[in-house]
């Protein structure tokens, strides 16, 4: 089953969900694609002053992945994705560097130049367009689409499950996401991010 998972590294509840299906990947039949998907481009002009140097630390973040992917592969996406979230979520680094993140996972740091060419922009854009059309403007990350057909925006989960609970969520989610014409399932939330383990 190919899934598409569309991120952006500053968003902690993207980071929640990417978490858990780190968890179920290796007992399910699944691809993972990582996908860019910019909150500093989707909220451009709407963003306030105090979030935007951060959006755009996670912008380029993203033109690295975009820069790096065809050389270097989804692996490369899932490592640095996992190496600079775990820096910016659990070690709370509002700004990890990504030379370093890149030298962690064993990577060139030259790949870091990326992140200040504007030139990335029109991938990531792309990668969005492709989720936007499918799901529909008025979504963000995490979203997860399956087989390049179906999917949603979400799920906005809090704290990942692990084991067992994990899998029976994955499955429900996906047999959910495959059903035609059910749009939406919200409830108000009760607790705030909760990481779990540092990768």
């Amino acid at each position: 089953m190919k899934i598409d998972f569309y991120f952006d590294p500053t968003c902690p509840w993207c980071w929640i969900t990417s978490r858990w299906l780190k968890e179920v990947a290796p007992h399910r039949p699944v691809e993972i694609n990582w996908r860019t998907f910019s909150l500093y481009i989707k909220n451009e002009g709407f963003l306030p002053q105090e979030w935007r140097e951060m959006a755009q630390w996670g912008r380029g973040a993203l033109r690295i992945v975009e820069a790096a992917r065809a050389s270097e592969g989804e692996q490369f996406v899932s490592d640095f994705y996992t190496e600079v979230g775990a820096r910016f979520h659990h070690d709370e680094e509002r700004m990890p560097d990504y030379a370093e993140g890149l030298e962690a996972i064993g990577r060139t740091t030259e790949w870091a130049s990326a992140s200040a060419d504007p030139q990335w922009d029109e991938a990531i854009k792309a990668s969005m367009s492709k989720v936007i059309d499918l799901l529909g403007d008025d979504i963000g990350v995490p979203s997860i689409v399956f087989e390049g057909k179906y999917g949603y925006f979400g799920p906005v989960i809090s704290p990942a499950p692990t084991g067992d609970a994990a899998l029976k969520l994955f499955d429900s989610f996906a047999n959910l996401a495959a059903q035609p014409g059910i749009w939406e399932l919200k409830r108000v939330r009760t607790v705030g991010p909760i990481f779990g383990p540092r990768p």
